[in-house]
């Protein structure tokens, strides 16, 4: 069995949309390790909240804390195995498009072309990446 501890209920994804119900009536009911829902005869009202979710058991304690079981299938056609989530890499759904094929011919974009642009520069550090009105930001990715 896995079991473990967070302080992140799920609870909220079985409330239902009532206004001024009973303890029994402000979930979904009939939780089991196949339904999802709150199993309210293993609950207590103001100290422990259990309920299912996709086969998994939580118990929710007036704390705040959760607490959950899992029991995994072992059958030959099915391996469990742990799920990271890298926040790092949230809403990416393809690989990087790179354009390798930039060309940059120097010595023809002077600093003092369009010089009316030159009032914005106000320091030697500006002048040096100040290419004619272009700023290129060139990256060695090797």
């Amino acid at each position: 069995m896995i079991t473990g501890n967070t302080n992140n209920s799920r609870l909220k994804e079985l409330k239902k949309y009532a206004i001024n119900v009973s303890f029994t009536q402000q979930y979904v009911s009939g939780g089991n390790l196949t339904t999802d829902g709150v199993d309210y005869d293993e609950s207590e009202s103001g100290v422990t909240m259990t309920y299912y979710i996709g086969g998994i058991k939580y118990v929710d304690n007036v704390s705040g804390v959760t607490t959950f079981s899992y029991i995994p299938n072992n059958t030959n056609n099915f391996i469990d195995l742990p799920y990271i989530k890298n926040p790092n890499k949230e809403k990416i759904i393809s690989n990087p498009k790179i354009i390798d094929d930039v060309f940059i011919t120097r010595g023809e974009l002077s600093a003092f072309n369009k010089n009316y642009r030159l009032e914005y520069i106000r320091n030697l550090v500006d002048l040096t990446t100040y290419a004619g009105g272009k700023y290129f930001n060139i990256i060695n990715n090797t």
